[in-house]
């Protein structure tokens, strides 16, 4: 525990939620996280919003690499084979316990250093992302995520709300800035199989912890040392970004590389109170001491462009531009479709993941056994959450030389598949409506389900990509097979998908010339017919279209 018995610490205290495989859920420091590894052992975070656990993941791996990251690979491999004991985790994390008081007289974790005195109060539910602005409350708009749904968090709700807000801060009015990747950034996590104790939450942090070699390779300029004022900004005097008091943007080089698992963008003291029998409204928790309200003033840290944070992918607006950009979700959920760009570049190059994935496939993947592909984050509306968004994806192993193959094959097969969705979406709203363009409503739903369906599909062929190269093929294309197996799995479903959306049944209540001609051009171009089935196949997928090889043969036939 802390020396101050009114400090609440968050590498001392029992804070963070978790399950074990068991199923037993309990609150543990951080450094505990390998405990019971071979009896019982801890495979998840157990917050009651998926945002926590999304951030938990995050405040783990920045603990790891703020405190043990491996001189290189071949060390790495030595904690990953045999993960840390308990205590030897807590021995590291001590190093950095200064810098994690939740509130005492000293500096506060992820708090201004001000104690913003002058400033109005906040109810302490608007720390979370989705909680109704302003004008949503004006207009009465609060649908679905009601206001006053949480009067009060107890200290670890508030810890984890705060930590959250800081990674994932949306733009929140003047002066009030986002995070270190922008509004609602997209995370993407390797979640590796320990050869030895299975699916543990070990494997979904360890994997995505930088060696010190790539830490000191994002360092812009000669600062080197470790100062904890240049990792950690709460622990400095505030950074303030409002240029009436001289202040401005904080590029890379005005911090440490670690600072990127530890952005503080906006300026927030919490107000702690005893709790008088109040409960947790997040956790329903009895905790002694409550956090009811906050305040905060604008313009705090302004972080530029051209920081590269290892767990996010980037991507470039054009060719020629030489600034890197973090991607963010949108709408149309976490599927296949997103692979290239998330799990190895895009086909133009302007898109590319993030440097966690890029260096398991390139270096840790090929000793480290099976992993998933994880990707979550909020689908942000400018400040208003839409939803958010996560999914796990099973990784396939591959070694540099079928590498080219590999990429090839994803841009091809994703390519033909957004192709597919759109022709799909647009049949059936030509099928149910006079005026498809004027269609009201919001159609991507078909889509998500396109993707979600073909998934099975798309990770059997990719799966036929490595031997197919290493076989002997008629052409000097070893695709071309795996491609053709392909193009049928994405007509049948969406041929399904056209039939269950748009349905024979009730169509007395429709136009049946509508929609015989809407269903007659899908199968078309499914077919590989038409201008748009060429393009289809000769552009998207690369391969003749079935229409094109039948008038090859019967040109054949007839010679």
């Amino acid at each position: 525990m802390s020396d101050s018995p009114h400090t609440f610490n968050l590498i001392d205290e029992p804070w963070l939620p978790v399950r074990r495989r068991g199923g037993g859920v309990e609150h543990i420091p951080p450094w505990r996280i390998t405990d019971g590894l071979a009896e019982d052992p801890i495979v998840a975070f157990a917050w009651p919003r998926p945002d926590f656990n999304g951030a938990a993941h995050e405040l783990l791996i920045g603990l790891l690499a703020t405190t043990a990251a491996s001189e290189d690979d071949d060390a790495w491999e030595d904690w990953w084979f045999e993960p840390p004991e308990p205590d030897i985790l807590g021995s590291r994390f001590a190093a950095v316990s200064h810098a994690f008081d939740l509130d005492g007289p000293g500096p506060r974790f992820l708090q201004d250093a001000d104690p913003l005195d002058d400033v109005e109060s906040k109810d302490i539910a608007g720390l979370l992302i989705d909680t109704p602005g302003a004008q949503t409350l004006h207009n009465n708009a609060d649908l679905f995520v009601k206001r006053g749904a949480a009067p009060v968090f107890g200290r670890r709700a508030a810890a984890m709300a705060l930590f959250t807000l800081s990674s994932y801060a949306p733009s929140g009015g003047a002066g009030h800035r986002t995070s270190l990747r922008g509004g609602g950034p997209m995370t993407t996590l390797i979640a590796a199989t320990h050869r030895e104790h299975g699916d543990v939450l070990w494997g979904r942090l360890w994997p995505n912890v930088e060696t010190r070699r790539q830490i000191d390779a994002r360092i812009t300029d000669s600062r080197r040392n470790d100062d904890p004022e240049l990792i950690f900004p709460w622990l400095a005097p505030t950074r303030t970004s409002n240029p009436k008091a001289g202040g401005g943007p904080t590029t890379p080089a005005d911090t440490h590389p670690l600072q990127v698992y530890w952005g503080m963008p906006r300026r927030i003291r919490l107000r702690f109170e005893d709790s008088q029998g109040r409960r947790c409204g997040l956790t329903a928790a009895n905790e002694p001491v409550v956090v009811a309200s906050y305040r905060t003033r604008n313009y705090g840290v302004n972080y530029s462009d051209g920081f590269r944070h290892p767990l996010s992918p980037y991507y470039r607006q054009n060719a020629k531009s030489a600034v890197r950009l973090p991607v963010h979700p949108t709408p149309g959920g976490i599927s296949y479709r997103l692979w290239p760009g998330f799990v190895v570049p895009s086909k133009d190059r302007l898109r590319e993941p993030a440097q966690v994935i890029r260096h398991w496939l390139s270096e840790r993947g090929r000793m480290s056994g099976d992993a998933r592909f994880a990707a979550f984050g909020y689908d942000m509306d400018n400040m208003k959450a839409r939803a958010w968004m996560e999914g796990e994806m099973p990784l396939l192993r591959f070694d540099a030389a079928a590498r080219e193959w590999i990429e090839e094959f994803i841009a091809r097969a994703t390519a033909g598949a957004n192709t597919v969705a759109r022709l799909l979406t647009g049949a059936v709203k030509s099928a149910l409506v006079d005026r498809p363009r004027d269609a009201a409503g919001d159609y991507g739903f078909i889509a998500e389900q396109f993707f979600r369906e073909t998934e099975a599909g798309f990770h059997s062929a990719l799966g036929e990509v490595i031997p197919a190269t290493r076989e002997e093929s008629e052409t000097d294309w070893p695709l071309v097979d795996t491609l053709r197996r392909w193009a049928p799995v994405m007509a049948g479903a969406a041929v399904r998908l056209f039939d269950e959306y748009a349905p024979w049944e009730g169509l007395e209540d429709r136009d049946m010339h509508r929609h015989v001609k809407a269903r007659f051009f899908l199968t078309l171009a499914l077919g590989g017919r038409g201008a748009t089935g060429k393009a289809l196949f000769d552009g998207d997928l690369g391969i003749p279209s079935p229409e094109t090889v039948r008038s090859r043969s019967r040109g054949k036939e007839t010679a």
